[in-house]
């Protein structure tokens, strides 16, 4: 069972894609670190364009982005960072919460965390 299936919030996505398997590989941008909370934000680009895209996105949007959050993070530990982080994002239910973990080329990323949601979706135009 992929990490979408473990957000709070899976609306957030399913509403969007006929199936929210198949997402775990993800185009990271950038990372924040909040102190409040603490929280942990990647947005990123998602696999594959969603069938039922928002009508409020750009005409000829091709590209799907999302801003997922770790909430209540512990035990975090990130190294390396390239331009292009291309890499898979695993979650896996704990007794309490949930561990976390994005492996690329480049970058490794892990922690653990209370509950993750999905902040924001957008969708832009790759040319």
């Amino acid at each position: 069972m992929g990490w979408p299936h473990h957000l709070m919030n899976p609306e957030a996505l399913s509403g969007l894609f006929d199936s929210i398997d198949d997402l775990d590989v993800l185009n990271v941008f950038e990372i924040t670190l909040n102190r409040e909370g603490p929280v942990v934000a990647l947005r990123a680009d998602l696999p594959r364009f969603p069938e039922r895209p928002s009508k409020r996105w750009p005409p000829g949007a091709n590209r799907v982005q999302i801003l997922i959050e770790f909430l209540g993070v512990e035990g975090l530990s990130l190294s390396g960072f390239e331009t292009m982080n291309e890499g898979r994002l695993e979650v896996l239910p704990l007794q309490t919460g949930y561990a976390f973990s994005f492996h690329a080329q480049s970058l490794e990323l892990r922690g653990a965390c209370v509950g993750l949601r999905i902040a924001r979706v957008s969708a832009y135009l790759e040319a």
